[in-house]
């Protein structure tokens, strides 16, 4: 069986997911398999997986979402590890070989995260350098709460029998089911943040389901649903911590909504992440942000 199972969702992008995959085959490491979960695509997407032949295992689905698509892939994956990988995204070669020296050494471990370089176009990433691995390592995702360090949660590799154990990915429409993903996974031993080198090119595009502003705006929502209920692990003991993370998310989300006009999303998730706030709060934040939506629909109005 191998190490890791590369697990590539995709919908509609065959012109990006060709240079996709020749990340994934340019790895200095090879004891992976590759698994794309094609979720509807009408663009051509078939004809271009199908040259791959047996070097990717290839699933067909009705267009039911990125989440659902990811489902597919973990339920099929034969790894270890899932290392999940969006079909507009590079890994620089060294990714995976990466992952698993820190998966092997700091061991064991439930989760790696690694750092993302955002480009446009693919020369950008040529300046990118392997160099000495540095890892932070956290008795779980949770306890690392407090740690200053950019979550890019798109950029993992999760043991696989845990990933099943959690359910997998919510099957919403959302831009925030791979935080729910993390956050549901809070309490599994060992955890692991690479601080160096880079493991992944993000790019930065006009179709990216980050700039989804209602999507990240229901997303949000979402997770403060989840987090109310009782959703996650950790109980009254990890309450702040989880919460740490969530309203850090919050806040992120209600300012890009205000920055792009949006101000009644941004009062209504200012609104909603109130309760929570009390529990945790950021006076900076919960003072200054109604003069800031005020002074921004004054603009506006000019």
């Amino acid at each position: 069986m191998p190490f890791f199972s590369v697990v590539i969702p995709t919908f509609n992008r065959a012109a990006l997911l060709e240079e996709t995959l020749a990340s994934v085959f340019a790895q200095t490491l090879t004891d992976f398999e590759v698994i794309v979960v094609d979720d509807g695509s009408t663009d051509g997407t078939r004809e271009l997986l199908a040259r791959y032949g047996p070097r990717v295992r290839v699933f067909h689905q009705e267009n039911a979402g990125q989440g659902v698509a990811r489902n597919r892939g973990i339920r099929e994956a034969r790894g270890d590890y899932v290392a999940f990988l969006d079909s507009d995204d590079l890994w620089p070669p060294w990714t995976l070989a990466t992952f698993q020296q820190v998966l092997q050494s700091r061991g064991p471990l439930t989760l790696v995260m690694g750092r993302a370089h955002s480009f446009q176009d693919a020369r950008e990433l040529s300046a990118l350098e392997d160099g000495p691995v540095t890892a932070r390592c956290f008795e779980d995702y949770l306890s690392s709460a407090d740690a200053a360090f950019i979550r890019t949660a798109c950029a993992v590799a999760v043991r696989t029998e845990a990933l099943r154990r959690v359910g997998g990915f919510s099957d919403r429409r959302i831009s925030a089911e791979d935080y729910d993903l993390l956050y549901r996974l809070g309490v599994e031993p060992g955890f692991a943040y690479v601080e160096s080198p880079v493991t992944l090119g993000y790019r930065q595009h006009a179709t990216s389901s980050s700039r989804d502003l209602d999507r990240g705006y229901e997303g949000t929502q979402f997770l403060l649903e989840q987090e109310l209920r009782g959703h996650y692990p950790g109980g009254a003991a990890r309450r702040r911590e989880r919460l740490a993370l969530l309203l850090f998310g919050l806040r992120h989300v209600t300012h890009w909504l205000l920055e792009h006009g949006r101000r009644r999303q941004a009062l209504a998730l200012y609104a909603r992440g109130l309760r929570f706030h009390r529990v945790l709060p950021r006076w900076r934040y919960l003072l200054g942000f109604p003069p800031w939506v005020l002074a921004a629909s004054l603009r506006s109005r000019r």
